[in-house]
């Protein structure tokens, strides 16, 4: 048992989880508005409550498990007087780059050091120990910090400066919930067509068919690399979204995701773009000023 103290803000499902798993290894000292979550904190893994921030003032790290960046931030305005100077602060809870920044202003007259440590998982990975935590900050604090983020997550990803950890799970959150849009629009034309749901999956989720594809081959390839030569015409893609279209208006299906990405393969062929591998609608972001990969790359 290292003794090192933790203490862990929030207890909400995954909240309790991280600090159950902190508790394995450091002593730990939690916090949250529902009383029953605490006392079956201390109960299930000897956690100390938290009653008053003066409380906070012997730990040397803080874990902050929140609902919103907002209570983050009152909670580090309410603690950071009180810790010492050398205590890092471990923000996993899903915030942005943004918010990550007015934590570190808030924590710096103090001499406070604060990391993001985004959680990439659902409830059930984290109680099974395969979550993953999507680091950013200094290089230093991480290291100093390492232990307590193993005893949360094994498999962890530093991307670079703070506020690069949380951006990444908010980009990955983003894509996998609009993601979810174009499936269940997938489904109800499926259904609609009579295509058998169980082989649309297996073709969808195939590594050389519709949902890898996209990813592992046109942007990790002819994206990053800028290579839009042979392959797949825009124009063809273009032609395959305007049926699309057409087959869910037929079957009066409703398109809010696949109707809106379609504008956006015929800004591209009106763009001069229609001869080239469909990956180079990318190139319209280029065009906007907003590069879909860095000029290094």
């Amino acid at each position: 048992m290292d003794k090192r103290k933790v203490a862990v803000y929030g207890l909400g499902n995954m909240g309790y989880l991280v600090a159950e798993r902190v508790a394995h290894h450091f002593q730990v000292s939690v916090f949250d508005l529902d009383e029953n979550a605490v006392a079956k904190a201390a109960d299930e893994f000897g956690a100390t409550a938290i009653r008053e921030p003066a409380q906070v003032a012997e730990v040397a790290f803080v874990v902050l498990c929140l609902p919103t960046p907002a209570i983050s931030l009152t909670v580090l305005n309410d603690i950071a007087p009180h810790l010492q100077r050398d205590t890092i602060i471990i923000e996993t809870s899903t915030v942005n780059p943004y918010d990550m920044e007015q934590s570190a202003r808030v924590l710096k007259p103090h001499g406070l050091a604060i990391i993001d440590a985004s959680i990439l998982a659902g409830v059930s990975q984290m109680a099974a120990g395969t979550a993953s935590l999507l680091l950013g900050g200094s290089k230093e604090s991480i290291e100093t910090a390492q232990a307590v983020l193993d005893s949360i997550a094994e498999k962890q990803i530093y991307f670079g400066e703070l506020g690069t950890g949380a951006a990444a799970k908010v980009i990955n959150n983003a894509v996998a919930h609009a993601v979810m849009v174009v499936v269940a629009e997938a489904g109800s034309m499926a259904t609609a067509a009579g295509v058998d749901i169980e082989k649309l999956i297996g073709l969808l989720s195939d590594k050389q068919m519709g949902l890898h594809r996209p990813l592992t081959y046109r942007y990790a390839d002819r994206v990053v690399n800028g290579d839009y030569d042979g392959g797949m015409p825009l124009m063809a893609a273009r032609k395959d979204s305007q049926l699309a279209v057409h087959l869910a208006q037929s079957q009066g299906v409703p398109l809010f995701a696949i109707q809106s990405c379609h504008t956006v393969y015929e800004l591209g062929v009106a763009q001069g773009y229609g001869r080239e591998d469909y990956a180079a609608i990318a190139k319209l972001w280029n065009d906007w000023g907003m590069p879909a990969v860095p000029s290094s790359s």
